[in-house]
């Protein structure tokens, strides 16, 4: 089975998924609650289940070793929003989320048989358990940092439609705004302690295999950037300095930053090279 057209077709299934979310936020009396999450839940797991087969059809494990190229770590990225995705909808139904989540992280999904995978991508491959453990760690902070976001822009949405006291059918559709703050605020801790352990780690690796630091690099410097951004709000937050429009915002450069961090650099020089 060619794994190049599974990742297609879950993005398929995901599109048709963020089809049955922005439906249901016009026609409201469509379906039925419960109706929606369970296909919700149907379509998003077979989602998941094919993006599955695909990372796994194009070997990345090689012993207890990991091989990625721009494909794979695109796809085993994607891989975890969706899993955190079908969590989310499990245990607090927050299918509002999947707005604009959904037609985001299908993109990915319909154009990775288009992603360079000659040398030029630079892959990734680990050569011991510490650094594959610091691999792991990182794609799993991007992906609840690309959860905290997209909680970001949906509250920077409500808080807009709230000022402007326009009402309309999507914004209806999203959570209500005391949800978003809390699960954002949730999702932003997290992700300071993932990307602490993810840099530990990295410096661990690091000197274990090299006995030195590489610091001054473009992926180490973004992530240290990001921490430091992301612990000032929530430090921010601890002494009651609470501006949700602000901290939003914010989430989102640091968002971005890491997005250039873990693929943006990659992309770039495999389009260029």
């Amino acid at each position: 089975m060619n794994a190049s057209f599974l990742f297609p077709l879950a993005g398929i299934f995901t599109l048709i998924s963020a089809y049955l979310i922005w439906q249901k936020a016009y026609r409201k009396d469509h379906l039925s609650e419960s109706r929606t999450e369970a296909l919700l839940l149907t379509l998003q797991s077979i989602s998941a289940i094919l993006t599955t087969l695909g990372i796994v059809l194009l070997h990345p494990i090689e012993a207890q070793n990991i091989h990625f190229s721009l494909i794979e770590a695109t796809a085993s990225a994607t891989l975890l929003v969706q899993l955190m995705y079908i969590f989310g909808l499990f245990r607090h139904g927050i299918q509002g989320l999947g707005l604009f989540l959904l037609p985001v992280i299908a993109l990915p999904l319909l154009f990775a048989p288009f992603l360079p995978i000659d040398a030029s991508t630079q892959p990734i491959h680990t050569s011991s358990i510490l650094e594959t453990g610091h691999l792991l760690i990182s794609m799993i902070a991007y992906a609840v940092l690309t959860m905290a976001a997209f909680h970001a822009v949906m509250l920077l949405l409500l808080d807009q439609a709230l000022k402007r006291k326009t009402i309309h059918p999507v914004i209806q559709a999203m959570p209500p705004l005391m949800s978003l703050e809390t699960l954002m605020m949730s999702l932003l801790r997290w992700s300071v302690w993932l990307l602490l352990f993810s840099i530990l780690t990295g410096l661990v690796w690091q000197w274990v295999d090299f006995s030195n630091f590489a610091i001054l690099n473009h992926k180490v410097l973004l992530a240290l950037f990001s921490f430091g951004l992301l612990s000032w709000l929530i430090q921010q937050q601890h002494k009651g300095i609470w501006h949700a429009r602000r901290t939003s915002q914010l989430l989102l450069v640091a968002y971005v930053l890491m997005l250039l961090a873990y693929f943006g650099v990659h992309l770039i020089k495999a389009w260029v090279g």
